[in-house]
């Protein structure tokens, strides 16, 4: 059950220390207190506490005020005074004037060599003004005729003959004779492939374009000037045989 207060009836607030018994622990009563009057009691026996409430010590007058009591905190040693440190400033190296200036004035030397360069060729291609100028007289060449004789040669026309060279990818020549074909001038060869497969014939004189033929298809050709003349067989792309046709004069 909650103690009141006698005077206004408030529920009084215990107050409480905590004292060690053996191992363990108990909470005492030391004051009950009145929060609504500011009535208190001592439960210790040194009897009934009576604080004065703020009218009456306005009534009673001066009110005794006790000395407060203010705690210095303790002075700290005294330090010794910081040197102060000494700031090494990093200066940066910078080139001397005279080792700025060396780049300049090589640019002002190449300059001033290259003007005077064009200045030179510009003075060496001018007329001359001083030089007398007098009428020259255009001094005449004879002319020279020259005969030259020109040595016609004659048209070889075909004489008609008919040389047929049966070739196949397998045998080359058919007949091995042929193979080194000699003729006159004007005579047509004729160039037959009597094989299954096809094949191609190769002027390795530049006489005429790659020539392929399929089976039982034929060229011809009509030779008009002497000299030896070298021809290829080609199948697939490799080359199997060669052969020669010499025009005798």
């Amino acid at each position: 059950m909650v103690d009141k207060c006698p005077k206004c009836g408030e529920a009084l607030i215990t107050r409480t220390i905590q004292k060690k018994m053996g191992t363990g622990s108990i909470d005492y009563p030391v004051a009950q207190i009145c929060q609504k009057c500011n009535w208190s009691k001592d439960l210790t026996g040194a009897g009934d506490i009576v604080a004065k409430s703020p009218a009456t010590e306005e009534a009673g007058g001066k009110s005794e005020k006790r000395p407060e009591v203010v705690r210095q905190a303790p002075e700290k040693p005294k330090q010794a005074p910081e040197k102060p440190r000494q700031v090494i400033e990093k200066t940066s190296l910078r080139p001397s004037a005279s080792k700025q200036r060396v780049p300049d004035m090589n640019k002002i030397i190449t300059i001033a060599l290259a003007f005077l360069v064009i200045v030179v060729i510009v003075w060496a291609f001018m007329p001359k003004g001083n030089e007398p100028t007098g009428d020259i007289q255009p001094t005449s060449t004879p002319e020279v005729t020259a005969s030259a004789t020109v040595t016609p040669t004659p048209d070889v026309t075909p004489t008609g003959n008919k040389i047929k060279v049966k070739i196949n990818r397998d045998r080359g020549y058919v007949l091995k004779e042929q193979a080194n074909l000699k003729i006159k001038p004007g005579e047509e060869v004729i160039w037959l492939n009597e094989g299954s497969y096809p094949l191609t014939l190769i002027s390795n004189d530049g006489l005429f374009e790659d020539k392929l033929l399929d089976y039982d298809k034929l060229t011809t050709h009509i030779f008009t000037k002497p000299g030896t003349y070298s021809f290829d067989i080609k199948v697939m792309g490799v080359k199997k045989f060669n052969g020669t046709v010499t025009v005798e004069p």
